[in-house]
């Protein structure tokens, strides 16, 4: 906090007087991180929960993709996610209530093309980090250079796709990658 107060050439008790303790400072944080990635997502999830007659495997694939497309360009959500993740702990809880709007709106049209055969049968926890997890190439940036990832690269939607490729359902008879390429 000190280091950040300085960086900023505030006085030492700014971030306390402005958000009452770190705990408030850290969720003000949090909640603006997570805003920018969901919005993109919610857009691609569209009337999730209203409109029972879209195309639910390409809001799917919509939702996927941008938050693969997001979260590349927010790639410090990532590291906090994986950081506060490896413990229990009341921010883990926080950034699970946080993204617990876009779980809820996602998770009937999950069950919807599971129980349809439209994604292959797993459980929802499964998708999560199916999902989530190859986004470490974003927040572990210098690991993936060592790896010979270029620093502009423009891989999310190939990701995207070999992710859906691999959750959805091979007898559905298409890929996610038709037309996907953004």
């Amino acid at each position: 906090m000190r280091q950040l107060t300085e960086r900023l050439g505030m006085g030492h008790t700014f971030i306390h007087d402005r958000f009452g303790s770190k705990m408030a400072f850290w969720t003000a944080v949090v909640d603006h991180a997570v805003d920018q990635v969901a919005q993109e997502v919610w857009q691609a999830l569209g009337a999730v929960a209203g409109d029972e007659q879209g195309d639910d495997v390409a809001r799917l694939i919509a939702a996927v993709q941008a938050f693969h497309r997001a979260s590349a360009r927010h790639p410090r959500l990532a590291r906090l996610v994986d950081y506060e993740a490896a413990r229990e702990s009341p921010r883990l809880t926080y950034l699970y209530e946080a993204i617990g709007p876009l779980n809820d709106a996602a998770r009937p049209l999950f069950d919807r093309l599971v129980r349809e055969g439209q994604l292959r049968d797993m459980p929802w926890y499964l998708f999560h980090f199916a999902v989530t997890k190859p986004l470490a190439m974003y927040s572990q940036a210098p690991l993936a250079r060592l790896f010979g990832r270029p620093e502009d690269a423009d891989d999310h939607a190939l990701l995207s796709d070999l992710v859906l490729n691999g959750l959805l359902n091979p007898a559905r008879g298409t890929q996610a990658g038709a037309g996907s390429r953004a």
